[in-house]
């Protein structure tokens, strides 16, 4: 059961990061010294934010699990909660957790606190996209060790009281990632008073993806204009599996010119989060990524579709094209969704 961790009198966070480098300097020393004890936060101070926490859980060998976990946000629906920090901790083998607002409700759905939908390689509700395609993003992580991301000053994000959230987290125990131990994920949502500059997301999936036996430095383009006003990129990063070899992202205008490259990554397993942005994405402008992949000598993504590697969140034999964005102002009343 995943379960929600309000504040607390005692805080270790400070220490976190210290800790951590530690135990990977020890681990040669120190027999069971392992960096998954980073999923370990310290909850939030009295009146200062709360700490979603998923608890550990087993990846058996030559398992993908995918879970979905829902909660609430603290307080009344009448009340506004301002979110300027996150903290996110995973267990080495984590593949992804991306946190959404839950908007329309298909097949996936859950309650607060209650158990979490889990789907196992490749089948079952939580790895079906289109059971989100809706829900705005609120924040991701791809790295197993600690991500501290704050914000802009003057800039936030909003929620309210009551308000329902799915943490969705995927954890890989087969031969592109491993879990050693359990599964693990904790969340710290820092506040602050209301600030002038509202965050906004943009979750982006090109699910037309085709990679066949012999296919060297395929490339898949899409793009998606959201912008209204000029809106200030916060922060962006880039996701595939173990085919990809190298994920771009463009401004473009609105006449579908494309403009600066401002994000690029060659990782798939440990995408960097790039942070503190100068770019600015134009009036009726956006977004293109193009993903890049090499099809692996003597591999076989799905043999009964020729071995190629289409879109699906199986990491063993299937891609993924998903780009995340932050950014502000928000550019409509909801977050953005390009599917």
């Amino acid at each position: 059961m995943m379960t929600i961790k309000m504040p607390s009198t005692k805080n270790l966070g400070t220490h976190l990061a210290a800790l951590t480098a530690s135990c990977f300097l020890l681990t040669f020393l120190l027999t069971g010294c392992q960096p998954e004890t980073v999923t370990q936060l310290a909850v939030p101070p009295a009146t200062q934010g709360f700490q979603l926490h998923v608890p550990a859980f087993d990846v058996a060998s030559g398992d993908e699990v995918q879970a979905c976990y829902f909660f609430a946000v603290p307080g009344n629906p009448t009340e506004e909660v301002w979110v300027n920090r996150y903290e996110m901790a995973q267990a080495i083998g984590s593949h992804h957790m991306n946190v959404f607002r839950v908007n329309t409700i298909k097949n996936l759905t859950g309650v607060p606190g209650g158990p979490p939908v889990v789907s196992k390689n490749g089948m079952g509700e939580c790895f079906v996209s289109s059971n989100w395609s809706d829900w705005p993003l609120v924040t991701n992580s791809q790295q197993d060790s600690l991500t501290d991301w704050k914000l802009p000053a003057t800039v936030a994000a909003k929620f309210h009281g009551g308000e329902l959230l799915m943490l969705q987290t995927h954890f890989v125990n087969a031969s592109t990632q491993k879990t050693p131990k359990k599964a693990e994920v904790s969340v710290n949502f820092w506040t602050t008073p209301p600030q002038p500059n509202e965050l906004g997301t943009l979750f982006a999936t090109n699910q037309n993806i085709r990679i066949c036996p012999g296919d060297t430095n395929a490339s898949f383009t899409k793009t998606c204009n959201f912008t209204k006003d000029a809106v200030h990129v916060v922060a962006a990063n880039g996701h595939f599996h173990s085919r990809g070899k190298l994920f771009e992202m463009f401004s473009t205008a609105a006449n579908g010119d494309v403009g600066t490259k401002f994000y690029t990554s060659t990782s798939w397993d440990d995408p960097p989060m790039m942070r503190d942005f100068t770019d600015d994405l134009p009036a009726g402008g956006g977004v293109q990524w193009k993903c890049t992949f090499d099809f692996p000598t003597g591999a076989c993504g799905d043999p009964n579709n020729a071995c190629c590697y289409t879109f699906g969140g199986k990491v063993e034999t299937q891609e993924h094209c998903n780009a995340f964005v932050y950014y502000w102002p928000k550019a409509q009343p909801a977050d953005v969704n390009c599917f």
